[in-house]
């Protein structure tokens, strides 16, 4: 699956899952609690890698800036956020959910130069 398919993949799947969870009342717990942190960073990963190549002409992001973008989102939703304020609630069994989004996106083949 390349990292194309993995994003629309992604976004389908967060967009079933809201429209579940919040359109039906539809409550699945295991994917309520880490099928969000899951996709985000695909979803993420995803918009960077398009703004780059078809704002900006760059190549698309290499291993060590997906592994950086992920490192800060686990940084600051799982510590910088709660800390700061009440409404955020860290769950560090989250941090495993953003690594293997973060890992499925970039495992995916690159697009083909157009």
């Amino acid at each position: 699956m390349s990292r194309r398919q993995v994003f629309g993949a992604s976004l389908l799947l967060f967009v079933l899952h809201q429209l579940l969870q919040k359109g039906f009342g539809i409550h699945l717990p295991f994917l309520h609690a880490y099928l969000d942190p899951f996709l985000s960073m695909p979803i993420v990963l995803g918009l960077l890698d398009w703004e780059r190549t078809r704002r900006y002409g760059c190549r698309p992001l290499q291993f060590w800036e997906i592994a950086v973008t992920t490192l800060l989102f686990m940084l600051l939703f799982e510590w910088a956020f709660p800390m700061w304020n009440a409404a955020f609630t860290a769950d560090w069994w989250d941090v495993p959910a953003y690594g293997a989004g973060a890992v499925l996106y970039a495992c995916g083949p690159l697009p083909a130069e157009s």
